[in-house]
């Protein structure tokens, strides 16, 4: 059965956003979580100028390198100059930070990555407690025009989700117990 087989099978049938002032302990927060990445082995990188040169890009994450990065909103293209946080860059922190924690459950210094749902049930679930079916489609066929293999669709919308429901000191604790030694 393929991915868009296994979504569409269990839906009977949501990015969450920061209010449009974001408070300054949603930044603190999110700065406590890049932090906590970086002490636990992962590189965290700002408008990379090699990556974040498309319009299309919000963030990466590396597994083979342990390289997370943040592609800025209103990024000055060919800098990696760090501009005011948007909340959609505060969300793909969040989300790039899900992929790291994907990453250290398989081990970091790989190029390997896991979900964090191991049981289709619990994540399916997982997924579509979180994000209208909408979004779910959104994602698949995103992913799918580009290439992206069933596993890799699988680990978008893990990390999509996860981006969607937890606080930035939520996924601190995940990488606090996953990533660390």
């Amino acid at each position: 059965m393929n991915i868009f087989s296994k979504v569409a099978s269990v839906l009977t049938g949501a990015t969450l956003f920061l209010s449009p002032s974001v408070k300054a302990e949603t930044h603190e927060n999110h700065l406590t979580l890049w932090d906590s990445l970086e002490e636990n082995g992962i590189q965290v990188v700002i408008n990379e100028p090699e990556i974040c040169n498309e319009d299309d890009i919000n963030g990466f994450y590396i597994p083979s390198h342990n390289v997370l990065g943040v592609c800025q909103d209103n990024r000055k293209i060919l800098t990696n100059t760090e501009v005011e946080w948007t909340p959609n860059d505060y969300d793909t922190l969040r989300h790039e930070a899900q992929h790291a924690i994907q990453d250290c459950l398989s081990g970091l210094d790989n190029d390997e990555s896991e979900l964090l749902f191991d049981e289709k049930e619990r994540f399916i679930k997982f997924i579509t407690d979180i994000l209208t079916e909408e979004q779910i489609d959104l994602i698949i066929k995103s992913y799918s025009e580009r290439g992206a293999s069933d596993e890799v669709i699988l680990m978008e919308l893990e990390a999509f989700a996860v981006a969607a429901l937890n606080d930035p000191l939520t996924i601190v604790n995940g990488v606090n117990q996953l990533c660390g030694d």
